[in-house]
């Protein structure tokens, strides 16, 4: 019996108890109230799991109707909650840049590894703690809530009305089946974006499909860059058939921009096949600045 208590001991000093009450000894209060709320709590202690955990103040950055929306539907609230849970027990020594990790929602989410600033994010979300060891799993704690993606990069371009000169012209050149390959990051440029282009090189571009290819691949990057792993004066190599440069500039005035031209009006949609970032301007690489007549009418 002694043995047995002092076993028990152990286990509690290196253990901070089961998933639960990990999540309660670490005062993740919003996240235990929602998983009692949509009915999980005995299916965390019914298996070995790694939870993704949000802490109270990323709750408190979704918008009140989205936080109320899950309130009054349990079950979207429960897909929500499991998207953050994976089977087994991952440490962070387990994970690797473009690992994904089927969640107990059925879709996987993307840890991403960014050595220069020592982040690592899973669907953008950074993790702000690692390896907290509970008996029956893990524990990582993240800054953002993850919502599960509602497509790959093509169905997010089909599906948002303010890409759709975007998403004819990657039509018009044969791309979509390029932007379904995965790891991939898409600088999407709006409507009003390719407007300012001008007349005049829109139609230079449409005679020209293969120059058309090369500016649409300039906008992409062959691996996953989430805003968490993105640095002032970073340097991104493209698809395009000369993997030419985008320069980024990061600041937090200015947010982050491209080329000192375009700059990142919405962030770190993710895909099921990488993350799309929306940005107001059209990106052209250097060699083409003056064979594309930019502004004219």
């Amino acid at each position: 019996m002694i043995a047995f208590l002092a076993l028990t001991a152990l286990v509690q000093t290196v253990f901070g108890g089961n998933l639960v009450e990990v999540l309660q000894n670490n005062g993740h209060t919003t996240l235990i109230s929602l998983v009692q709320q949509a009915g999980l709590a005995d299916a965390l202690l019914a298996g070995e799991y790694t939870i993704f955990a949000p802490t109270n103040a990323a709750f408190a950055k979704l918008p009140q109707s989205t936080l109320d929306g899950l309130q009054n539907d349990t079950t979207a609230l429960a897909n929500i909650l499991k998207y953050h849970v994976v089977q087994g027990s991952i440490q962070k020594a387990d994970a690797s840049n473009e690992l994904q990790l089927e969640t107990l929602a059925g879709t996987k989410i993307r840890i991403n590894i960014y050595p220069h600033n020592n982040v690592v994010t899973v669907d953008g979300s950074m993790i702000t703690a690692f390896d907290l060891a509970a008996t029956n799993g893990m524990v990582h704690v993240i800054d953002t809530v993850m919502m599960p993606p509602t497509g790959n990069i093509v169905d997010l371009v089909v599906g948002n009305s303010d890409l759709s000169t975007l998403l004819s012209k990657v039509q018009s050149v044969g791309l979509a089946g390029t932007l379904q390959g995965d790891a991939l990051t898409v600088f999407a440029p709006t409507n009003a974006a390719f407007s300012k282009l001008g007349s005049a090189a829109l139609d230079s571009l449409n005679r020209d499909p293969q120059l058309l290819k090369e500016i649409l691949e300039y906008h992409v990057v062959p691996h996953t860059e989430y805003s968490a792993g993105l640095y002032n004066k970073e340097h991104l190599r493209t698809m395009d058939s000369h993997n030419d440069i985008i320069k980024l500039g990061v600041s937090s005035t200015t947010g982050v921009t491209l080329n000192n031209i375009a700059r990142v009006t919405q962030a770190d949609i993710s895909a099921t096949n990488g993350v799309v970032h929306i940005i107001d301007h059209v990106l052209i690489p250097n060699r083409y600045q003056h064979s594309i007549p930019v502004g004219r009418k």
